[in-house]
């Protein structure tokens, strides 16, 4: 009987299942080796950062953090004395902790804030860790930065998706409306591609890290030659994919292609940070109307893509969810709430029959699907 662990939140949880019962374990494997200490050290001694500059942290990966504290320790040792950081509001508290050590300032940014924080500096800085993004298809700083301080545009690229469906891996409209956009300020970025282990990191324009970060994020595609009727999913080993549902359910989009209509598929987020997003809480306090707000193009609120396809796919598939979330909340979400992977396992046997296969996905965050 195979013994595998998977991840939720800051712990592991085990999966005992039989050899005939298991389909297959499906995880993110980098097509290279992921980068030493030394070699993250030497492409930060290639990248040049100035004096002068603002930092704008947009992800709060393990990776992310490691290569903040690298960079302000740098600058220390060069002496310079006009380097700041800045985040939105939730990923303060984990910037600030990554920081203690350091004099530099970290500020608290929003859509209204940034940009006269940015004008006090005469560099621009964005760090982000490129993932696969259920609306946009790829996300790294160009839709971090739309998400986080560009509402009118992040609107826009909202309504002009393809489809009501999630659509990870694949380049669409909305991606188009994230890069114009960012094109138009004069920064650089650094896009890391894997967590908490680093297999690249990418740095230029925004632009141009960013499409360089994401044919390395393809790399490490998948391919599946039989959609499956139960799949149990877990995020990888970094934190940030666990903290919300908000976060964690983007491993279920990347993966759907891998489902078969009508079947089980359990997700494992513990989310201990809560939903995450306006969104999700509004809907389950009754006070969003997804179909109204869609008729009248109301303006796009964090999270709502989530709702969009929770709403459009618990019609053809039994989306189940092992998480220290309310039941309350769940079942308003159409989830189907299990307390753990046992009785996952147990439920899909008894719907399924006996010899039911099941297919054990990890790393489902940073992990892409294609037939």
């Amino acid at each position: 009987m195979p013994e595998l662990w998977l991840k939720y939140g800051q712990t592991s949880v085990v999966l005992d299942i039989k050899y005939e019962n298991l389909q297959a374990h499906i995880y993110p494997a980098p097509s290279i080796d992921y980068l030493a200490e030394q070699r993250i050290e030497d492409e930060l001694s290639n990248i040049d950062i100035s004096d002068n500059t603002i930092i704008v942290v947009l992800s709060v990966s393990k990776a992310v953090l490691d290569l903040v504290d690298q960079i302000s320790q740098r600058a220390v040792l060069k002496g310079y004395d006009h380097i700041a950081f800045t985040s939105r509001a939730d990923l303060l508290k984990m910037l600030r902790n990554s920081l203690r050590k350091q004099p530099f300032p970290v500020y608290d940014s929003t859509n209204a804030s940034l940009f006269p924080l940015v004008s006090k500096y005469k560099n621009m800085l964005c760090i982000s860790q490129a993932r696969y993004d259920p609306l946009f298809g790829y996300g790294g700083s160009p839709t971090l930065l739309l998400r986080q301080f560009y509402p009118v545009e992040m609107n826009e690229a909202f309504y002009v998706r393809s489809n009501n469906l999630p659509n990870p891996h694949n380049k669409f409209p909305p991606l188009e409306v994230a890069l114009r956009t960012v094109d138009s300020l004069n920064a650089n970025s650094i896009e890391i591609v894997g967590s908490p282990k680093i297999f690249s990191l990418h740095h230029g324009t925004i632009s141009q890290s960013f499409e360089s970060a994401i044919r390395s994020l393809d790399l490490g595609k998948k391919t599946t030659r039989d959609k499956c009727q139960t799949t149990l999913i877990s995020p990888g080993d970094d934190l940030e994919s666990h903290l919300t549902l908000f976060s964690s359910l983007n491993s279920l989009w990347n993966v759907m292609e891998s489902i078969k209509e009508g079947g089980l598929t359990v997700l494992l987020s513990e989310n201990e940070m809560g939903l995450g997003c306006k969104a999700l809480e509004m809907y389950v306090q009754e006070k969003l109307d997804i179909q109204k707000h869609l008729q009248e193009k109301l303006q796009y609120l964090e999270g709502l893509e989530h709702v969009l396809f929770l709403h459009e796919l618990t019609k053809n598939y039994d989306l189940g969810i092992i998480s220290t979330l309310p039941e309350y909340y769940l079942l308003k979400l159409g989830l189907v709430p299990f307390k753990s992977i046992k009785e996952c396992y147990h439920k899909a046997l008894l719907k399924f029959g006996r010899s039911q296969k099941i297919l054990v996905i990890t790393g489902a965050d940073i992990l892409s699907l294609a037939d």
